[in-house]
């Protein structure tokens, strides 16, 4: 019979694991001595592991550049995967737009995988780390560390297909370092320069002189003063910068961006419901009051603290040409309404790959099939957040770990060397 080796055991290591047991003996191997370390960690620990309304508009990278994403996702849909869980015994809702297993807990979407592999009889061998991959006569050779006893081995069985899926570089305490990337620039494959993604930004605006402080609002992205994205929902106020989801959805770009010296400016609408019109009319009705400051036309609209950090940044821009002081005007009033409308913020840099969720960057497409195969390289495959595609916060990347797993073990499964060369 065939033998797959599957080198991660993270989501994308698993279930190409899974895949390629229909076909094939599979040999998974991991550094860290249980399966799914990231993935337990996943949505604080609830594991949104799909999205109702997954779109490749939720997606960047070269893979979704060359047409493999949506390969992958007419071949493994995401009705696909949830079939396929639901096959496994996995239960699960919809909360607030994505799927998650029934009892809110990651662990369960973890353990109905390891089940799987049981199942299926895949051996599992942990704590060990591969170091080199060898490509001979027709097949595979794997050099093994094994990190209990620190010796350093050659595995003497030899694999038809070998899928690499160790994930990218965030979270590197769950085992992610990159390892990937070594492979794919031995075998000759590219790699573009991963960063961290799903992270917070930083800003040495002087809005940001709180912490704990939450609003609902709509952001834009500009990159040299061109528009780069958008996104909606919780802003959370730090000491050092903007943060929350809808932040961390258009961070990776900013961190790009940073990376090739470009500029980057966040705009935040904090009323994104209202026109600047029903602004100026709600900010009236606060204004009437004799000897009104400028921070309490924001009574009932704003919390105290959001308030106050609006008035530092109108302090500091809005009324820079006088002493800042009562409102007196209408016109003070459609100032002050287009301000919150459109409150821009210079972003200096991102998070780190610590407190990243998710790589990007990575093995570029152009040097892949549609079956995530090396063009060059046959039998050799690539899965999951080692390769250079990124999706949004709420599911998108798990869908791609679960997929691009599935597509690569499927693949390699079915990998005969005869006429492959």
């Amino acid at each position: 019979m065939k033998r797959t080796a599957v080198i991660g055991a993270g989501a994308a290591g698993m279930m190409a694991a899974i895949a390629a047991s229909e076909n094939s003996r599979v040999t998974l191997f991991d550094k860290n001595e249980i399966m799914g370390r990231k993935l337990l960690q996943t949505g604080n620990g609830k594991c949104n592991f799909l999205n109702t309304s997954l779109s490749p508009d939720n997606y960047r990278g070269s893979l979704k550049e060359e047409g493999i994403f949506k390969a992958v996702r007419d071949r493994y849909s995401e009705e696909f995967i949830l079939d396929l869980f639901s096959s496994f015994g996995l239960l699960y809702h919809i909360k607030n737009g994505g799927y998650y297993p029934r009892s809110d807990t990651s662990a369960s979407v973890n353990d109905i995988l390891i089940n799987e592999l049981k199942k299926r009889k895949v051996d599992f061998h942990p704590l060990t780390l591969v170091k080199n991959i060898e490509r001979e006569d027709k097949g595979f050779f794997l050099t093994l560390i094994h990190l209990k006893s620190d010796k350093k081995s050659r595995d003497e069985e030899k694999y038809d297909s070998v899928i690499i899926a160790t994930g990218g570089m965030a979270a590197p305490k769950t085992g992610s370092t990159g390892d990937a990337y070594y492979f794919a620039k031995n075998f000759g494959l590219r790699v573009t320069e991963p960063l961290p993604g799903l992270t917070r930004l930083f800003s040495p605006d002087v809005f940001f002189n709180e912490t704990n402080v939450r609003a609902e609002v709509a952001l834009k992205l500009f990159i040299d003063d061109e528009p780069a994205g958008c996104s909606k929902g919780e802003l959370q106020v730090t000491d050092s910068g903007p943060s929350g989801i809808c932040v961390f959805d258009l961070s990776g770009r900013a961190a790009k961006a940073l990376k090739a010296g470009k500029k980057c400016v966040l705009s935040v609408d904090l009323l994104p419901e209202y026109s600047e019109g029903q602004i100026v009319e709600l900010l009236k009705k606060h204004a009437g009051i004799s000897g009104t400051k400028t921070s309490d036309i924001f009574t009932g609209i704003f919390s105290e603290r959001l308030s106050l950090c609006i008035e530092n940044k109108m302090r500091k821009e809005l009324f820079t040409d006088r002493e800042y002081r009562f409102i007196t005007s209408d016109e003070d009033i459609k100032l002050i309404a287009s301000f919150i409308k459109d409150l821009k913020f210079d972003i200096e840099g991102t998070g780190d790959f610590n407190n990243a969720q998710v790589t990007v960057g990575g093995v570029l497409g152009e040097g892949l099939n549609e079956d995530l195969s090396a063009r060059d390289v046959p039998g050799l495959y690539f899965a999951g957040e080692c390769l250079d595609i990124d999706g949004d916060c709420g599911g998108y990347n798990l869908y791609w770990a679960f997929s691009s797993g599935y597509a690569a073990g499927k693949a390699a499964s079915l990998f005969n060397w005869e006429g492959a060369e």
